[in-house]
């Protein structure tokens, strides 16, 4: 079987919850069946919303919008403010406007605007150089995390219209979203191999689903590729350590997949998670982040000049289902081939399965393999089952959990 055939027959939108997801497991499945296993599949639930309008006027003229899922609703004419960046909050008044915010709107900005009660917002996408024709109007929603600090209606326009609605020194705006919250399932797929220690389990995952609009071949269907490629070596050599392969579903919603693995299987024995985020792109740089003891660091650097494989690592935090593993407690590893500023995008309709290769395909997971097989066949196990405080601390700041 060649692996990196997956990527290929994952190339469509896979959004969660959708019946492109269904597609995408049974897919992924087949795939499984040849190799001689049956994945188990968990069923979990994810919030979600149908936004069945999204209208923004201004001066008489409609722009073209997108709404946040899960924002809510709202139908009114609003006083406009144009928000520069987060230190401007302290000179304006914001108490039941709509703000453009010509920034980023992270979460300290969305808990900063809800604080002083804003009554819409309105995220910019894109750059002034796009052709409209060829891109696509970002769909995005807020998350739990958003939602701990209130619900505020928003909005995604065009760059370019954002550019105009500033230059006319619009006053006001009508703004229209009409959504309805629902929730989907979503499913994680498990593949178990069996070692002769049973008690100390490796988990190999990679998330399968896509953004919208995006054919997600690079993020993820390469990841999802490169640990069937694991499943596939370590069927033919019988691993000492149990193994599990997890496929999870909606990380591009939150990681939603791997924290509901989490919420079942924290308990079990499980010492490490190595994950995949993105390979095989020709104009790029393999990396690896851990987050786990500094020691793990200074092992793949030393092991890399060994087989002479550039790679550069890490520790820290790495946002994607590795993250969810550390959060319990479990040492976990990204790998990733990232792309350059000229290579191939993410997150949007460019990531099509252009400029990916078998070559750096195989030669990521050729020296995935030489780690694991160091970690998964040592007579002890080389990593302890700890996250240092330091860690621990990033861990908390990405969950919003410390402000430090």
């Amino acid at each position: 079987m060649n692996t990196f055939a997956l990527v290929k027959d994952l190339t469509f939108e896979r959004i969660a919850g959708t019946e492109a997801e269904g597609k995408a497991i049974n897919i992924i499945s087949d795939y499984l069946q040849k190799l001689g296993v049956e994945p188990v599949i968990e069923e979990f639930e994810i919030p979600y919303a149908n936004v069945k309008k999204a209208t923004l006027v201004v001066d008489g003229k409609e722009y073209q919008a997108t709404g946040f899922k899960r924002s809510g609703n709202i139908n009114a004419t609003l006083d406009l403010v144009v928000v520069d960046d987060l230190d401007m909050l302290d000179f304006l008044s914001i108490k039941g406007k709509a703000c453009l915010i010509a920034s980023n709107l992270n979460y300290k900005f969305y808990e900063e605007l809800t604080k002083r009660h804003v009554g819409a917002i309105i995220d910019i996408s894109g750059s002034l150089y796009d052709d409209i024709n060829l891109t696509d109007l970002e769909e995005k929603s807020l998350r739990d995390r958003h939602l701990n600090f209130g619900k505020v209606p928003c909005f995604t326009i065009r760059s370019v219209d954002a550019e105009a609605i500033i230059a006319s020194g619009a006053k006001t705006v009508t703004l229209e979203l009409e959504q309805e919250e629902v929730m989907l399932k979503s499913h994680n797929l498990i593949v178990e191999l069996p070692g002769s220690i049973t008690d100390e389990i490796v988990c190999f995952t990679a998330h399968y689903d896509s953004v919208r609009f995006s054919k997600g071949a690079y993020d993820n269907a390469t990841g999802s590729a490169t640990i069937l490629e694991m499943l596939k070596y370590y069927l033919g050599i019988k691993p000492k350590r149990t193994l599990r392969f997890i496929w999870c579903g909606a990380e591009e919603m939150g990681l939603l997949g791997s924290k509901a693995y989490m919420e079942v299987h924290k308990l079990e024995p499980i010492r490490l998670c190595i994950n995949v985020d993105m390979t095989a792109v020709n104009l790029g740089h393999d990396i690896c982040c851990v987050t786990g003891e500094d020691k793990i660091v200074n092992y793949l650097q030393i092991l890399s000049k060994e087989v002479g494989f550039s790679i550069n690592v890490k520790s820290g935090v790495y946002s994607s289902d590795s993250t969810p593993f550390a959060d319990c407690g479990i040492p976990a590893l990204s790998f990733a081939r990232l792309s350059n500023q000229f290579g191939a995008k993410i997150h949007s309709n460019k990531d099509n399965g252009l400029f990916l290769s078998e070559k750096y395909f195989y030669n990521t997971c050729n020296f995935i393999k030489c780690f694991a097989d160091h970690m998964i066949n040592a007579i002890i196990f080389p990593i302890n089952k700890e996250i240092p405080e330091k860690i621990q601390q990033e861990i908390d700041k990405y969950y919003g959990r410390s402000s430090k």
